[in-house]
């Protein structure tokens, strides 16, 4: 079995990092890539979700496309859950698809919950047997948004 990664994506710069990242990695590991996005879904009823489920479908495409034209075979995948068991979901679509490890963005800490680790990243590291990959955001430059990607 060769290798095949889990690349969690977000619409943030720390997501995009990611991808630019294992675009790197895979193509010198000629790994397959599993792209997954889970959108997030607010735990109280009373606040909408940050994006809809259309939009999270699009960050998908375009970033099986940035994968694809870089020569990584990819697919990919979006998936909705609560903010609770948004972890959950990355482990288990990588232990489903068979993966060797996951990806993933990080953003800095901005929120007590993150500094107590509680977020996701944290989560992730916590919950999963296999090795993950956190990737810093990108050092300089114009911070890279759902919007940037459509150039």
């Amino acid at each position: 079995m060769g290798t095949r990664l889990l690349l969690a994506v977000d619409r943030f710069e720390s997501g995009q990092a990611a991808v630019d990242f294992t675009i790197g990695l895979a193509a010198t590991s000629h790994a397959e890539v599993r792209v997954l996005h889970v959108r997030e879904q607010p735990n109280s009823l009373r606040v909408p979700p940050l994006e809809s489920a259309a939009e999270a479908r699009v960050l998908v495409e375009k970033t099986l496309r940035r994968l694809e034209s870089a020569g990584i075979g990819a697919q990919g995948s979006a998936c909705s859950e609560r903010e609770a068991h948004v972890a959950r979901r990355i482990v288990e679509e990588a232990s489903r698809w068979g993966c060797t490890a996951i990806v993933l963005g990080s953003l800095r800490l901005r929120r007590l919950s993150a500094m107590r680790g509680r977020g996701t990243r944290e989560r992730v590291l916590r919950m999963s047997p296999l090795p993950v990959i956190v990737t810093p955001p990108a050092l300089g430059g114009v911070p890279r948004t759902m919007a940037t990607l459509s150039r």
